[in-house]
């Protein structure tokens, strides 16, 4: 995947960080510079770098869906996801 960033005026988005405690509300939702549509999400249990589900409460899971985590993900992690089919 090419390098992607944000172009939303938030400060301290970086779509390839994965923390253990928030750095955002789950949810928020940012445009990326390929007009793709990320999301704020936390993985629950190992996510690979594939596409994933994101449930309503913005729980990302390894099952195959609408999401791609083009990072993967350890269990408890939060980061960015891409929807597939941007924008949202």
């Amino acid at each position: 995947m090419a390098s992607t960033f944000s172009v939303m005026p938030i400060a301290g988005i970086t779509l390839a960080d994965r923390n253990t405690i928030p750095a955002f509300g789950l949810g928020t939702p940012c445009t990326g510079n390929q007009n793709d549509t990320w999301v704020y999400v936390k993985a629950s249990g190992a996510v690979p770098a594939a596409t994933c589900t994101v449930d309503g409460s913005f729980n990302v899971t390894s099952t195959a869906g609408n999401y791609t985590a083009p990072y993967a993900f350890n269990s408890g992690e939060y980061g960015w996801v891409y929807k597939t089919t941007s924008p949202l």
